[in-house]
């Protein structure tokens, strides 16, 4: 269902449920399990990747149409509350996650994609939150994290009309941080995996909980707090010195 790869310290996690990797209480179970092993292991970052051709397409439609025609929407809730705890914990991670999106993108696999930190996506990716046409929302956490990404308007647009759209435009609108063609698609991978690496230590688990802040009014406070804590660290200490010596 979901498989953990550990090579040099970081992490590659691959969601493997074909053909769209859909997302159902197994999945999240699979998840609930991967996410303790990275606690453990505590790489230095994480990468997330879908198998075949597609990232995830979202929810299994086929177990959302059995709840429906039986009158179980308490299944259903519990479905998308689950959904919304099990990304919370995801985004509550000390190291940085990285989403290579391809191929389908939508709902609830989108919703995962915005729970990791960085996303890269390929030129070729079908990218949104299309429940709108289904009747629905994207409940687990779609509407509030896409709205701080990129903003009201640009989330009402995606949100309201359902609409798809390709790795290129999701950069531009700031959904992605990189694009690339599916034939540069590792190699953007690599080169990003490469500049996180060479600045992985405490100071970035510091950077995600000063931005996990943003917008709280202890955001300032928390800053100073991190910053001091990095202070007296070893880390700090060497690169400082690195960093002198260099110039």
């Amino acid at each position: 269902m979901l498989k953990l790869n550990m090579d040099s310290n970081v992490a590659t996690l691959l969601l493997d449920r074909p053909p769209v990797n859909a997302v159902d209480n197994t999945f999240l179970d699979s998840f609930d399990q991967v996410l303790g092993e990275i606690k453990t292991e505590n790489p230095a970052l994480v990468i997330v990747r879908g198998s075949g051709k597609h990232f995830s397409a979202g929810g299994d439609i086929k177990e959302m149409v059995t709840a429906l025609e039986t009158n179980d929407f308490t299944r259903l809730d519990a479905f998308a509350r689950r959904i919304q705890n099990t990304y919370f914990a995801w985004e509550q991670l000390p190291m940085p996650t990285i989403a290579v999106l391809t191929g389908a993108v939508t709902g609830g696999g989108l919703e995962l994609a915005l729970a990791c930190d960085l996303r890269i996506a390929a030129a070729s990716a079908r990218i949104g939150l299309p429940e709108v046409r289904i009747g629905l929302l994207p409940a687990g956490g779609g509407t509030q994290r896409l709205t701080r990404l990129i903003g009201r308007g640009a989330a009402l647009r995606l949100i309201l009309t359902g609409e798809l759209i390709g790795g290129l435009e999701a950069q531009r609108m700031g959904i992605v941080e990189w694009s690339a063609s599916d034939e540069d698609l590792d190699l953007r991978v690599a080169e990003v995996t490469k500049m996180l690496m060479d600045a992985a230590g405490p100071a970035q688990s510091a950077i995600k909980r000063c931005i996990n802040r943003y917008g709280t009014s202890d955001g300032y406070t928390g800053e100073l707090f991190e910053q001091k804590s990095l202070h007296v660290s070893d880390e700090a200490a060497q690169r400082l010195r690195a960093f002198v010596s260099e110039r």
